[in-house]
Parts: structure tokens; C-alpha cells; sequence
């Protein structure tokens, strides 16, 4: 999800490819992922950080601090009903129609994110499969300088389409996760 979508070779992978899971190469992702009572999936990831929440609130929500860890082309409005835009194309400018953009839907602050795809690029298979998904982001204090973060994806389909897209976020977020652990990791709030 996050540094997801332009991925040239993940998106010809999402096209030519079949819905195989492939393990995980992210050794400090754990996965929790669930099928709900209806036959809904929902991927869920979680990480543990040896930084505050403070820190990895702002690395999510604070636009040059995203563009410092995930893409280097971020706009943030924290509201509700606000959005997140993002490119990792620098070519890509704010407003470019193949960026990726996310509605807020709500939060709770340094607790939770709430947000739903409403762009994707144009190159991806499906997309209207991903934007039937809601993301929630949530930051759990282990301790004052430790923490977890958990990464969700609710809503998922159960049909080759969603497979596929399924397949890709398990692996792109757990990627996201690890870049934030070595990007945050030690990080004090001072």
C-alpha cells in the first residue's frame, strides 16, 4: 500500500501473474490475517518499533516526513474527509491522475488512521476491487519508546481478482513495514 501501485514489475506481476502466496522475505512482520464470519477477508500485518508512537504518527501523517520514508511525492490533509495523495514517480506531481490517493475516513490521533483508496494508477488490474477496501492503520504503546504498529486491510473479495490484489498488498505492506523498523528504529521523541 504504501509504496505500492508503480511498481512496474509488481504491476505486470498483478496482470500476467497467477494468485500464488508467496512467503513473506519480511522476517520481523508478523501476520494475523483473518476471514470474517461473511467470507470477507481482511489482511492484517503488524511490526514492532523500538520508537514512540509520536515519531511513527508523524512518519504517517506529516507529509515531509512521509516523503522521507515512502514516496517522494506526498500531500496530507489530516481531517476527516481529508486525503492522502501519494507518487513514487517524482515526474508525478500532485494532482497527476496515476497517483495513488486515499480519503480519510477517520482517526483517532497517535491511535488510528481510518482510509479507503479513491485514485489508483491506471495500470493497475482491478482497482475498483481495491477502492471496496478500507485500511486502518493502528499504533499500539508497548512501552514509552517501543511500538506496535498493525496494518489492516478489510474487505477483501474472494475471487481471482482480489486474490491477486490480496497477494500483492501482503507483500507490499509487510515491505512498508520493515522500511519504517529501519527508517524509525531508535528514533527518540526529542
Amino acid at each position: 500500500m504504501i509504496k505500492t501501485l508503480l511498481v512496474a514489475a509488481a504491476v505486470a506481476g498483478l496482470v500476467a501473474g497467477p494468485a500464488l502466496a508467496q512467503p513473506l522475505k519480511s522476517p520481523n512482520v508478523v501476520d494475523t490475517s483473518f476471514i470474517t464470519g461473511d467470507g470477507a477477508r481482511t489482511l492484517q500485518e503488524s511490526i514492532v518499533i523500538d520508537a514512540p508512537v509520536a515519531i511513527l504518527w508523524k512518519a504517517f501523517t506529516d507529509a515531509d516526513e512521509f516523503k522521507h520514508w515512502s514516496s517522494p511525492v506526498a500531500a496530507i490533509d489530516l481531517r476527516v474527509g481529508g486525503s492522502l495523495e501519494a507518487s513514487y514517480d517524482p515526474k508525478h506531481p500532485l494532482g497527476d491522475p496515476d497517483n495513488i490517493k486515499h480519503r480519510i475516513i477517520t482517526f483517532l490521533p497517535q491511535r488510528l488512521v481510518v482510509f479507503q483508496n479513491i485514485q489508483a494508477p491506471r495500470e493497475l488490474p482491478n482497482a475498483d476491487l481495491y477502492q471496496r477496501t478500507v485500511i486502518v492503520l493502528q499504533y499500539e504503546p508497548i512501552s514509552a519508546t517501543r511500538t506496535k504498529v498493525v496494518l489492516s486491510v478489510t474487505g477483501w473479495a474472494a475471487d481471482a481478482g482480489s486474490d491477486r490484489l490480496y497477494n500483492f498488498f501482503r507483500v507490499d505492506n509487510a515491505e512498508a513495514l520493515e522500511t519504517m523498523k529501519r527508517v524509525y528504529e531508535g528514533r527518540s521523541a526529542h
